[in-house]
């Protein structure tokens, strides 16, 4: 009876998850899919290129240090990404594999224990040319580290994953964030202001979030000094150390980190 139940929970889930191809509830039922054979607390997707790019959460714990720490600074210290950029293959992932037991310290004080995560797992998903998706899997409690049978589960479970996973990315189509956070009768104008002042988060300067403000609005160097009351070799100083920090290479690259910032910034997230 039991095993009938679940087999039953998991053809639902599938189900859902092949309805929801090309739709916007596409990760969320992918998430719940995996979640039918190995219990995580969270989930965290992201696709990889020149830089990771936020496609869809369901975090509820610290949820903030996403946006405030990781995306903006901490995520070229993550195991996973530096792993993936030596070559890390497909599959399935745990961070005791990807770390080989050496945690960079500044990562796990500022990121890695302050999210309260416990346990981790990473889904490597090549899905073209210049695009892996990567979809993170925590625990926040102690309960015992992943099994070997919960792996095993996680890895036949592997190749129907990715397969969705290319059906649904295989379009040439830029990346946004598919779990919009606006609250309903939100102030458009006013939360595009305060995600404008509040782009970059800690890891920028005053200044420097003035100077990529400016940018968003469409300024040149000569408008943003005439603004700033700087000179335009400035401007250009404080534009180069904003993109560095930020990992961009232009203001085309700007906007796209923008306008994830704008979707998935927390409601009431300070400048």
């Amino acid at each position: 009876m039991t095993q009938t139940l679940a087999t039953d929970a998991m053809t639902r889930s599938m189900t859902e998850v092949v309805d929801a191809l090309h739709g916007s509830a596409f990760p969320a039922a992918l998430v719940r899919l995996i979640q039918q054979q190995v219990a995580f607390d969270c989930a965290l997707l992201l696709g990889v290129g020149q830089r990771p790019v936020y496609l869809y959460d369901n975090l509820h714990h610290q949820r903030a240090l996403l946006f405030d720490r990781y995306l903006t600074r901490h995520f070229s210290q993550d195991p996973f990404m530096q792993a993936l950029e030596q070559g890390l293959p497909a599959g399935v992932w745990t961070l005791a594999q990807v770390s080989r037991g050496r945690l960079d310290p500044e990562y796990r004080h500022h990121f890695y224990q302050a999210t309260g995560w416990q346990e981790e797992v990473g889904l490597i998903l090549p899905v073209r040319g210049g695009l892996t998706l990567m979809l993170f899997l925590g625990r926040l409690d102690k309960r015992s580290s992943l099994s070997r049978d919960e792996l095993a589960r996680l890895e036949a479970l592997f190749p129907l994953v990715h397969s969705l996973c290319l059906q649904h990315w295989r379009e040439e189509a830029a990346l946004l964030a598919q779990s919009p956070m606006l609250p309903g009768g939100a102030d458009l104008k006013a939360t595009v202001e305060q995600a404008i002042a509040s782009v970059g988060g800690a890891s920028l300067t005053r200044r420097e979030r003035q100077v990529a403000g400016l940018l968003l609005q469409g300024l040149d160097t000569e408008a943003i000094a005439g603004a700033l009351g700087i000179g335009s070799g400035t401007v250009k100083n404080h534009r180069k150390h904003l993109y560095a920090k930020l990992h961009l290479r232009s203001r085309a690259e700007l906007f796209r980190f923008f306008l994830n910032h704008l979707i998935t910034a927390p409601a009431g997230t300070p400048p």
